[in-house]
């Protein structure tokens, strides 16, 4: 089958394709001609883009999210399409605990001290997370990573989440709370939702205003599920006390824009799964729905998915 490659994969990957006898290009000009399309988040899947791919019969991301893919346009054409939600999982986890750990013991300021010469001068004295109530929004694959990992910082935990089991919120150590429960009475709020239309800008104006004046949010899922405006109004007028995303509503944003200074909010540049062990996680679970499709075995991920909260999507 004629497998066309349309953004980095890794060599090992590709060379897994071609040991499977799949003819492999990287060329734009064998859309016309491929079977099968394996992509990252760049390439936007929509009706245009399928009627220049008329023997196209599956697609596969190498990511953990899917707005770049118009699954109804690709199921009219009976077209699977599928992602790779656990393969960045670990490491969007492994920064949800850095940025809280960068935040709570004042990490950038610390640098910045130590840069002017100023050592420990003006810096306030960390509780440190060791007992701190951490109240997780979406109890799915990173945010039970992120409760395990919190578990053994001796943080409590609680969570929220209408689409999981009872029985896993005690096998993560998390009590279960309602939305503005968990607001309430959390001191680090970590957001792990996909962006839906139940999930568009769940924290605004009003939620924020729930939250505990000391707290401070978290946000390694979608930049969406955030409104910007209220965010940076919310740091302004001291709702909260800090925040830290590696998503944002417009990336990058544009040149002067506050967000980008305020003092207030620590920003990375959305690398939850900017790994090496991640990206060639991905890669590889990618190549093994190619093989899974090529075998008439269930490629599993299909879109649109069976969980209750897709049907918000």
């Amino acid at each position: 089958m004629k497998v066309l490659i349309t953004e980095p994969y890794s060599l090992h990957s590709k060379a897994r394709l071609k040991a499977g006898g799949f003819d492999v290009h990287e060329d734009a000009a064998a859309l016309a001609e491929a079977e099968i399309l394996l992509i990252r988040s760049k390439t936007e899947i929509n009706a245009d883009f399928l009627a220049r791919a008329p023997k196209l019969q599956l697609i596969v991301s190498a990511t953990s999210g899917f707005d770049h893919i118009d699954w109804r346009a690709c199921n009219e054409r009976g077209i699977q399409a599928t992602f790779t939600p656990a393969a960045n999982a670990q490491s969007t986890a492994e920064l949800t605990l850095g940025l809280m750990i960068a935040l709570e013991r004042q990490l950038m300021f610390a640098h910045k001290n130590v840069k002017g010469s100023k050592w420990r001068d003006n810096m306030k004295r960390p509780h440190g997370l060791d007992g701190k109530i951490l109240g997780i929004i979406g109890l799915g694959r990173v945010g039970q990573k992120v409760a395990r990992m919190a578990y053994t910082f001796g943080m409590r935990l609680q969570a929220h989440d209408p689409y999981v089991d009872e029985m896993m919120f005690p096998a993560f150590h998390c009590e279960r709370m309602g939305l503005i429960e968990i607001l309430t009475s959390s001191d680090i709020v970590s957001l792990h939702v996909p962006l839906t239309k139940e999930t568009k800008h769940l924290m605004n104006n009003p939620t924020l205003n729930e939250m505990q004046s000391e707290a401070v949010l978290i946000n390694t899922c979608r930049g969406g599920v955030v409104s910007q405006n209220d965010l940076l109004d919310a740091l302004d007028t001291g709702k909260i006390a800090g925040a830290a995303v590696d998503v944002i509503e417009r990336e990058p944003p544009p040149t002067g824009h506050r967000v980008l200074g305020h003092p207030k909010l620590l920003m990375t540049p959305h690398i939850g799964a900017y790994t090496e062990t991640a990206w060639n996680k991905g890669c590889n679970e990618a190549v093994d729905k190619v093989m899974r499709f090529q075998a008439a075995q269930p490629v599993g991920d299909l879109l649109p998915l069976e969980t209750g909260w897709f049907h918000h999507a």
